[in-house]
């Protein structure tokens, strides 16, 4: 049978028009996805339904496109950091409005840069201007002349690198401001210095980037249970150590913020834009977020200003036919975001929240999500926000000004004029809560010598003046602020974060000026130390002060060295030629006796401490003159470290990469990090420390960890997961009292998400007491100890009462931060850390993440004891 026989011409040739405009389909771009495999900003100059530019402008076309660069158009693939970085360094070659300095690198390496883009008169004095933008925060602020002073705008993309529509957009940024022309672009350019800082946290963006287009077919797929849209853990929103950077503008842990910081404060820019994205299922947000959850040291201008850009965002996003919203589910009170650290600067930060297509298109409850339409709208509100600060720049000028006028007028109403920190026999953690103050321009002082206030003496090797009149007043303010009552009682991030309690250090407000000529400037970079260096290893032993934050990593380096450390477990005294000097617990022991072979590289790690700041005694004598002798059994052989970690989906990344920083970064020590995948299949035995960083295990995973402890291991959990654990041994939960109450028949529906919310506990700070004579609070006083808590899970203390060396303040456990009176009640007689032995080893539950954030360096040392001294625990 012929084909024509069974296929009539008719046919044939409406299959022929079916091919031909098929391909004609597959030709112009469009797919059954609806999405377009052609470049959606092809052109990039010419106008598109999906273009990016506005109408009617002209373009350099001396300077490369994005398109040109790339190869591809914006939005067809995800662009790694590499591509992003090059652009900008051509960018910054081709036009002559545009310089890039690199402020930093990433623990991955990577570069961060900053761009800064203005006009031919504004980049001839640049260091003017930004010496001006400076003096503006100053006390005589009121000298320099204002008029024809640019506005300073710092546009920041993609602190989360799996919300991957901002960096993505800023080479659009870059290549408009570059090459746009006409008297629009010109006039931002006079009114405006604009520093664009393109990619965040490059490591997570170039995580999130890999995955996306790992995943990308020749057709994308839009299925939300597409490989894609369900990222790998740890997901690309975190840095190189798993931190979500978008919280760390206040602790200052990391190398992004930390190189940030230090042009932020040197320009003091009068807007700071932050873009980001959100659930799929959203739209576009910007601020102003819920009034109710403003923080109360943000002034009434400042929301004002927010409002004013609000109608600038409004009107463009309105020609565009996007959605959006304002003044719902984001708000302005955690003074540590990229939005939020800017508006006790005298600056107006806004934050943008774009509906994320979490790879190149998706379904949503609209249709679809087209990556390149989300970066649409980003653009779109970049060049909104542009407008608005040049249209307004006398406005953000005038504000910056009365700004630090007021501040500096409350700080002079105040009665404390100087506040004191003090750490005692720890110089190295009031020196690293002295770096914090500086990085976020907070004029410090050391004493030269020992100051006596009423009947106090402040010692000068440990104590930190910190002035009260000075310009970051209300920024300081907000450090050591310590609130328990709130307008509103819902917080989308922490309700308190009172730096001195974090950092374990004690707070002395003084009604007095400390005279500067018994002050010495503080400064970032601290002078090498002049102590004493060991000379000779022709000592009996070395003993090293466990209460100085230098003690654990010197420690840690003589175990890796193979040499012999003890531990004290009971104070004691030794003779000296100055009379009998005494040592408390976790003194450590080197003796030099027994390992003589050793002395060299010995005396070579104890000098290093003491570069490090430790502290270090040489003793020529075993003998005690109270107290146990070195060579009795309570001076207990440290093993060396080795430890594991549980990771993986299920695990938390927050808690998981807490800890590889402390101890792979700050103290040079591996940890080995365990794939959850094949837990229950590893040979646990090498290990003598298994941490467990939150999440819960299942059966498999339960009998080996348990097996792990009966067997003579020692398994640390925090939070949840020491929650879990104790359930599991049986421990028995209390109930609040509400709980036996004869319950409501009904409530209002639309009350429910807040009662639930109303029941946590929001970033709050508690008193713990502690017994400092346990192995893990060495090195700790019998003082309260604060410990930070963002969940309202409790552990039951153990019957036995040697198995808990921390335990909630009876009477007022709640220091700073939100928490409702029933949890109050609840935490009264619970346990925030318990020892609970089984067989030859021990579980060590932690209810508390002791490593918050990387900077609760009040509670760190409790998991770095836990880690060193953790066998020797057991009551």
């Amino acid at each position: 049978m012929s084909y024509r026989t069974c296929f009539p011409r008719h046919c044939f040739l409406s299959f022929v028009m079916l091919i031909l405009l098929a391909s004609t389909q597959v030709i112009m771009g469009q797919t059954d996805s609806g999405v377009s495999e052609k470049d959606p900003a092809d052109n990039q100059r010419t106008p598109l339904p999906t273009s990016y530019w506005p109408a009617d402008v002209e373009f350099d076309e001396n300077i490369p496109t994005p398109k040109e660069f790339f190869g591809f158009g914006v939005g067809v693939r995800h662009l790694s950091h590499a591509q992003v970085a090059g652009y900008a360094k051509e960018i910054a070659k081709t036009s002559d409005r545009v310089s890039i300095q690199q402020y930093g690198k990433t623990h991955g390496g990577r570069p961060l840069l900053l761009l800064t883009v203005t006009g031919g008169k504004n980049r001839e004095n640049l260091e003017a201007i930004q010496q001006a933008s400076r003096q503006l925060t100053k006390p005589n602020g009121a000298k320099v002349d204002t008029d024809g002073l640019p506005a300073v705008i710092n546009m920041g993309y993609g602190v989360h690198g799996d919300e991957p529509s901002a960096t993505n957009c800023s080479p659009l940024v870059m290549h408009y401001l570059a090459a746009a022309k006409g008297e629009e672009i010109e006039q931002w350019l006079e009114n405006c210095v604009i520093l664009i800082d393109p990619s965040l946290n490059p490591d997570g963006f170039n995580r999130f980037a890999n995955w996306a287009n790992r995943y990308r077919g020749s057709v994308p797929n839009p299925d939300p249970q597409h490989a894609e849209h369900d990222q790998q853990w740890p997901p690309g929103r975190v840095n190189y150590y798993w931190f979500d950077l978008n919280r760390d503008w206040l602790p200052l842990v990391h190398p992004e913020s930390r190189g940030r910081m230090n042009w932020f404060h040197k320009w003091k820019p009068n807007v700071v834009l932050d873009f980001h994205e959100m659930g799929t299922n959203s739209s576009y947000f910007f601020q102003p977020g819920i009034p109710e959850r403003t923080n109360p040291l943000t002034p009434a201008k400042n929301i004002e200003l927010t409002r004013a850009f609000a109608g600038y965002h409004g009107k463009a996003l309105d020609d565009k036919g996007s959605l959006y919203f304002t003044q719902e589910r984001f708000d302005d009170f955690y003074m540590g975001k990229g939005s939020t650290y800017p508006d006790l600067h005298g600056s107006v930060g806004i934050l943008f929240e774009q509906a994320s297509s979490r790879g190149h298109v998706q379904r949503n409850q609209d249709g679809l999500l087209k990556f390149h339409d989300t970066i649409s709208n980003q653009f779109t509100t970049s060049l909104s926000s542009l407008r608005a600060t040049s249209d307004m720049r006398d406005q953000l000028i005038d504000y910056k000004k009365s700004f630090y006028e007021t501040s500096l007028g409350e700080a002079n109403k105040q009665a404390i004029k100087t506040y004191v920190f003090t750490c005692k026999n720890n110089r190295n953690r009031i020196e690293e809560f002295s770096r914090v103050l500086l990085r976020h321009d907070i004029q410090c002082y050391w004493l030269k010598d020992d100051f006596e206030y009423g009947d106090r003496t402040f010692e000068a090797a440990s104590s930190l003046v910190v002035p009260t009149e000075q310009a970051e007043f209300k920024f300081l303010k907000s450090l050591l602020m310590r609130r328990t009552s709130f307008r509103e009682n819902i917080f989308y991030d922490v309700s308190s974060w009172t730096l001195p309690l974090a950092y374990g250090v004690d707070q002395k407000g003084l009604k007095k000026r400390i005279p500067k000529e018994k002050l010495e400037l503080a400064k970032l970079v601290r002078a090498d130390r002049d102590e004493q260096k060991l000379a000779s290893a022709d000592h009996v032993a070395f003993l090293v002060d466990w209460r100085n934050d230098a003690a654990p990593k010197l420690l840690f380096k003589l175990l890796r060295a193979g040499i012999k450390v003890r531990v004290a477990k009971k104070p004691f005294s030794i003779a000296s030629k100055s009379g009998s000097k005494k040592f408390g617990y976790g003194t450590l022991s080197v003796v030099l006796g027994i390992q003589e072979e050793k002395s060299t590289k010995i005396l070579q790690i104890l000098n290093e401490g003491i570069t490090m700041g430790a502290s270090i005694t040489p003793v020529d004598s075993g003998l005690s003159t109270s107290g146990p002798d070195m060579g009795s059994g309570n001076f207990a052989v440290i093993k060396k470290p080795e430890i594991a970690m549980i990771s993986g989906p299920g695990v938390s990344n927050y808690g998981a990469g807490e800890i590889w920083h402390l101890l792979d970064f700050q103290h040079k020590t591996p940890v080995t990090m365990l794939k959850r995948s094949r837990f229950s299949r590893v040979d646990l035995g090498d290990y003598t420390s298994l941490v467990l960083p939150g999440g819960s295990l299942d059966a498999d995973e339960w009998d080996a960890a348990s097996k792990y402890v009966s067997n003579g291991g020692t398994v640390i959990a925090f939070g949840r997961a020491a929650i879990g654990v104790a359930s599991r041994l049986s421990a028995t939960q209390s109930s609040p009292a509400s709980d036996k109450a004869k319950p409501e028949i009904q409530k209002p529906f639309d009350s429910s998400s807040d009662e639930r919310a109303l029941k946590l506990i929001s970033g709050a700070i508690f008193k713990t007491r502690i017994d400092p004579t346990n192995p893990l609070m060495f090195g700790f006083s019998k003082k309260p100890l604060a410990v930070f808590r963002n969940h309202a899970s409790f552990l039951e203390p153990s019957s036995n009462p040697y198995a808990n060396p921390m335990i909630y303040d009876a009477e007022n456990p709640l220091m700073a931060g939100y928490c409702s009176d029933e949890n109050v009640e609840r935490f009264k007689g619970s346990a925030s850390v318990v020892v609970r032995p089984q067989g030859k080893g021990r579980f060590i539950l932690m209810a508390e993440n002791p490593n918050f954030r990387g900077f609760w360096k009040a509670t760190s040392r409790v998991f770095l004891n836990a880690v060193f001294f953790g066998d020797q625990a057991d009551p």
